[in-house]
């Protein structure tokens, strides 16, 4: 199966500083500390492997309180609650990911665009810095974007024709490589949010079939790259993970204003 690669994202919002007002509890468990946009996680990047994930309910009570709004333009998607997803088998997975993980995908969240990536971060056991990171690098926080473009009649959703874009969303979602994911992946920030999520962890468990034997569960950069070029540490991926981590390091979103 051929994995095409994503063209870059690059951010050009204009940065303003602004005081964070408030702290975002990211408890995901009795031992994981409390995060911000501020701080971030402290004793890693994502709860260990084969760990108790918290359910979307219990992560959206702990996300609620968080009101900060950079990007207004996403308030439709941002409260576009999915009906009913059933998603197909991920085939390039192992049957635990198509057992526990697929089926958990639901979307079922509405808040600010920082609440929804705390909120999905917290559902799959990732640190919620983590995923503002990758969605700075995928499309700048916009729900809208898309990318990807194809000149293939057969790659092209939603009644639009060549060339189209193929992938969606706040976190990239390449519907040729996702399957079941559009159109939710453009119609709702969550669902958007926890697909990605659900990728990443189930990566991040081990669980990805097609990879070679240098491949190992606990490894979330590799799975953050592997997001991007399908492939496992390949240059591709590195690069994509340097500028993930440059973002992570800087973390741009705090000098963001309200929208």
């Amino acid at each position: 199966m051929s994995r095409s690669k994503r063209a870059e994202v690059r951010p050009s919002s204009p940065r303003r500083s602004i005081t964070i007002a408030f702290i975002l509890l990211f408890t995901m468990s009795a031992c994981t500390p409390i995060t911000s946009r501020e701080g971030g996680e402290q004793n890693g990047l994502a709860l260990p492997v084969g760990a108790t994930l918290p359910s979307g309910t219990e992560c959206a009570a702990r996300v609620r309180g968080d009101q900060w709004e950079p990007r207004p333009e996403n308030t439709q998607a941002n409260h576009f609650v999915p009906d009913g997803v059933a998603l197909p088998a991920w085939d390039d997975f192992a049957e635990q990911a198509n057992q526990q993980f697929v089926p958990r995908i639901d979307g079922k969240f509405t808040g600010t665009t920082d609440a929804i990536l705390a909120w999905g971060a917290c559902k799959w056991g990732l640190d919620a810095d983590l995923l503002r990171a990758v969605a700075i690098q995928e499309s700048d926080w916009r729900q809208s974007t898309v990318s990807d473009e194809s000149g293939n009649p057969a790659d092209c959703v939603g009644g639009d024709i060549p060339p189209c874009p193929t992938s969606f969303g706040i976190m990239q979602l390449k519907h040729l490589t996702k399957p079941g994911s559009y159109p939710l992946s453009q119609q709702s920030t969550s669902f958007n949010v926890d697909y990605y999520g659900a990728l990443i962890r189930s990566c991040y468990e081990g669980w990805i079939s097609y990879l070679d034997n240098t491949y190992n569960p606990g490894d979330i950069w590799g799975c953050v790259g592997w997001h991007f070029s399908g492939d496992w540490k390949d240059p591709e991926s590195e690069h994509y993970v340097y500028q993930v981590r440059h973002y992570l390091d800087t973390k741009p979103w705090l000098d963001w204003a309200d929208g």
